[in-house]
């Protein structure tokens, strides 16, 4: 039946399976048979891929595979824009949203292997405007202010990389706890139109406001990753996206991520949706937010185009990356390796292995299998797992319907990459569990 389904909709969709790109970035293309895949079960991916482009799901896809540090599937589906008729290729970027969290995590580990701060250090102590913060209370609608409390202490490195901290997601915050008054902060937390906004000045707004609960009591996801970012500023000196180009991308050859595009790449860069419905509605950004809390931020709704053509200067370390399956999938495998890439040293060896090591289960305590790493979702135990994760495995997705895991037992490292939200789609969990299905 499934093949019968690829017959029937090759005519709409395209793929794209040259194997020039793996070559150029020094991956070795391998026989799936010889690290462990049966070949018919890989090509199930394939099927359920362009299943969800059929019945309008994704409207392309861009997906890879690598075992044992060798690629065994490399393919995209589809189409990067509808209008225009371009295809999905295998080299085509799109924005990987809270898939930069974990390369500006790295960004910060990289200083903390020049052992410029440790898990423990104080964040007052490197930027300090977050000096006695101040958790929210209530908030007076007539008044436009807080009502606040001593916090029962100090933010730590640890929180922020834990999502811990107490700071949040101005668009997660909810009316009950002062939603008007974050707004009114003035915070973005991606995809900022401002040209004249700095990154320390964004951060500095964020200290202004309180925390929504006290440092090391919950997880809140937030914009912790940005502020990771303004101290890999203070305690390097360059500017957070000059030290990520000259400390990450640039070593590990990917070529085609960053915060900022040259003008050469635009034509590679997907289109986000909203809807798959008639010829494709463009996502605008920002549908969390109201009109009037835009108008407050002076944010004026854009699609991705007027986005990536701006000449904004703030990068943000929680959202801002744009990034293609392959290049994501080379720095995952420079951490699979222990922190090094092709004779590039980008991580002490014990460094990495922090990164799944389960500090804090305030990320999901009702799933006793799931902690949180640095950064990452972590999984605790396979024996209590549901699914196939093996122990340590680490994992996290992107807004715009992007996912990416880690499984050191195995050593194998799944990206897949879409471009529409909201999705109501499983094609995400479709494509993990194939893959694993798909090992002898």
């Amino acid at each position: 039946m499934m093949k019968k389904l690829i017959s029937i909709v090759a005519a709409l969709v395209f793929i794209s399976c040259s194997t020039d790109q793996d070559r150029n970035y020094n991956l070795s293309k391998v026989d799936p048979a010889l690290v462990g895949f049966d070949k018919e079960s890989l090509e199930r991916i394939d099927d359920f891929i362009l299943s969800s482009i059929n019945n309008k799901e994704v409207a392309g896809t861009s997906a890879i595979i690598i075992k044992d540090g060798g690629v065994v599937y490399h393919k995209a589906f589809g189409m990067a824009d509808i209008k225009n008729k371009k295809k999905m290729e295998k080299n085509t970027i799109v924005a990987i949203a809270s898939m930069s969290k974990l390369m500006s995590t790295v960004g910060a580990l990289i200083i903390y292997d020049r052992g410029l701060y440790n898990l423990d250090t104080r964040l007052d102590e490197i930027l300090p405007e977050f000096k006695d913060p101040k958790v929210f209370v209530s908030y007076n609608s007539e008044t436009k202010s807080f009502v606040t409390r001593a916090a029962d202490g100090p933010i730590l490195m640890k929180h922020l990389f834990t999502h811990t901290s107490g700071l949040v997601y101005p668009f997660f915050t909810p009316p009950e706890i002062g939603r008007e008054g974050y707004m009114q902060g003035r915070v973005y937390d991606a995809w900022s139109p401002d040209t004249s906004l700095t990154l320390e000045e964004n951060i500095k707004r964020l200290s202004s406001l309180p925390l929504v609960d006290d440092p090391g009591k919950k997880w809140h996801y937030g914009l912790n990753m940005d502020v990771l970012g303004r101290v890999i500023e203070v305690l390097d000196g360059r500017s957070f996206a000059l030290f990520m180009k000259e400390e990450i991308f640039d070593p590990l050859g990917l070529r085609d991520t960053g915060f900022r595009l040259p003008k050469s790449h635009w034509k590679r860069v997907a289109k986000i949706y909203s809807s798959l419905d008639g010829g494709g509605t463009e996502f605008l950004c920002c549908p969390e937010y109201s009109d009037t809390e835009l108008e407050v931020l002076g944010q004026p709704r854009f699609t991705i185009d007027t986005y990536k053509q701006s000449m904004r200067t703030v990068a943000m370390g929680g959202a801002d990356i744009y990034s293609t399956a392959y290049d994501y999938a080379r720095f995952l495998q420079m951490l699979l390796n222990g922190g090094t890439l092709d004779g590039a040293r980008i991580l002490g060896r014990k460094t990495v292995e922090m990164i799944n090591r389960p500090l804090s289960n305030l990320f999901s305590p009702e799933d006793k299998n799931t902690a949180m790493g640095l950064s990452v979702g972590v999984v605790v135990d396979d024996r209590l797992n549901y699914e196939h994760h093996s122990t340590g495995s680490y994992f996290w997705g992107g807004y715009f319907y992007t996912s990416y895991w880690v499984d050191p037992k195995e050593k194998l490292i799944g990206v897949i990459m879409n471009q529409i939200n909201p999705s109501t789609s499983r094609l995400n969990d479709k494509f993990h569990q194939l893959v694993y299905s798909a090992l002898d």
